[in-house]
């Protein structure tokens, strides 16, 4: 299970922005473009922080996964909360690159519920590719607080 959502004001930095993406928000849409320059979204979570880039996993048989090979940039959209004045929403954008499996053991160490999503487990293993985002800027906007709080990030 996910954490709650801090208190946030200005002192929140970039490290704890990206932080807080991996610790709170369970599931994020992510936007990308097709082919034709189409936006097509996705959900998926994202699992790790490793310094500044933010790591999550698809599978190499999804348009998903060719859209982000053919189109590397990416926005990302999270929202925590049940009705709007007592949410937390964030949007990232940035560049996604392919990389090695080497997170994956962290990620289902991590993340048990990784084991049941699929029935066999090692054949899950076999078919997930691993991105990182390399953020370029965002914001976060605490509807929670009054005023609201709001702040714009650059990397």
């Amino acid at each position: 299970m996910r954490k709650e959502v801090p208190k946030l004001d200005d002192n929140l930095t970039n490290d704890e922005f990206l932080q807080l993406i991996v610790d709170i928000f369970q599931s994020v849409v992510l936007g990308t473009v097709d082919e034709k320059g189409n936006p097509i979204t996705n959900v998926a979570d994202i699992e790790v922080k490793d310094g500044n880039q933010l790591i999550f996993a698809t599978t190499y048989q999804k348009a998903f996964y060719r859209r982000l090979k053919n189109h590397p940039r990416i926005s990302i959209t999270g929202l925590k909360g049940n009705e709007t004045l007592n949410s937390v929403g964030f949007t990232l954008n940035g560049d996604a690159h392919e990389v090695d499996d080497h997170y994956l053991n962290e990620i289902f160490v991590k993340r048990p519920e990784m084991k049941q999503i699929s029935a066999n487990f090692s054949e899950r293993r076999e078919i997930l590719r691993l991105f990182a985002i390399t953020p370029i800027n965002g914001s976060i906007y605490d509807l929670r607080q009054q005023p609201i709080f709001q702040k714009q990030i650059k990397f």
